[in-house]
């Protein structure tokens, strides 16, 4: 098999230098350029690289996408304060989700998150910190 990182490169080039809207306009533009490669190919270069449709055409996404917090409100389940810390409950296999998308809001004395399968453990820097933050998820509950 070969070695993807030259296409990979080709192809950011390509999402940078022009506004392509279809992946075989993509394909057209790659065969151009010496590589030719099948759509499913393409479908996982593009994955790999964090391309995504904005307005029509492809993007490169360089930072992580987040889910806001208010849409997933119907995974929470519960709220307690422990001190500086903040245990929440939700749904199986949502802690992880919950916890980044508490810390893409970057309240005001939150220090960071801890996440398992349905937990999350929340560290603040003081008990006014620790209530903004469970004001904020209680809003969801």
């Amino acid at each position: 098999m070969a070695d993807p990182t030259d296409r990979r490169a080709a192809i950011r080039d390509l999402i940078v230098e022009h506004d392509i809207a279809s992946q075989s306009e993509l394909l057209h533009k790659l065969k151009l350029r010496g590589y030719s490669v099948s759509q499913p190919v393409l479908s996982r270069d593009l994955r790999a690289l964090a391309v995504a449709k904005q307005a029509g055409v492809y993007r490169i996404h360089e930072t992580e996408r987040v889910t806001p917090l208010t849409m997933l409100k119907s995974l929470l389940r519960s709220v307690h304060p422990v001190s500086h810390f903040l245990l929440l409950r939700g749904e199986p296999g949502a802690a992880s989700a919950v916890a980044r998308a508490l810390e893409a809001e970057a309240i005001d004395g939150m220090v960071g998150t801890l996440a398992g399968d349905d937990t999350v453990l929340v560290a603040t820097s003081s008990h006014a910190a620790a209530q903004r933050v469970r004001r904020r998820v209680s809003e969801l509950l």
